[in-house]
């Protein structure tokens, strides 16, 4: 079943993210703790289907990320070759719930161009990860995106 939001009269598809890359993601997320992880989920569209892990060289790992310019060029000459996308940039909360900081929502204005969905791991409760995936617009405006998978539906609450 697939799900969309509309905002404005704007359709806002679901992220599609394969079961095994919402396994990665809050895999590096636990590994990264108490660092917060951050990097690239590449596709086409709104379809995931490749983990691609970044460093945080940011000062403050622990509550911020900032990636490495020369590993996302890489990234970059990636995408180009293999002809896919940036799907959506992903980063992890690790010790507030999943949901965009305004700082995330800064920088997220400011990397538009590299991507409009985000996906956030939140960490809180460590035994207990949750994915979330928003939409932030050049405005500011979040929207929580539908994530979807090639398997069950995923919930944030399950």
């Amino acid at each position: 079943m697939s799900f969309q939001k509309t905002i404005s009269d704007q359709i806002l598809l679901p992220i599609k993210i394969q079961r095994r890359l919402l396994a990665e993601l809050i895999n590096h997320s636990l590994e990264d703790d108490p660092n917060e992880s951050c990097g690239l989920l590449l596709g086409t569209g709104d379809d995931a289907d490749e983990l691609h892990r970044m460093s945080n060289i940011a000062d403050k790992p622990i509550s911020r990320f900032t990636m490495d310019s020369d590993e996302l060029l890489k990234a970059q000459e990636k995408v180009n070759k293999t002809k896919r996308e940036f799907v959506a940039i992903y980063h992890s909360h690790t010790f507030t719930q999943g949901y965009p900081s305004k700082t995330d929502i800064k920088n997220a204005v400011a990397v538009a161009s590299i991507a409009t969905r985000h996906v956030i791991v939140s960490l809180v409760e460590k035994t207990r990860p949750v994915v979330r995936a928003f939409s932030i617009n050049g405005d500011s405006v979040v929207t929580e995106l539908v994530i979807e998978t090639d398997g069950e539906p995923y919930r944030a609450s399950d």
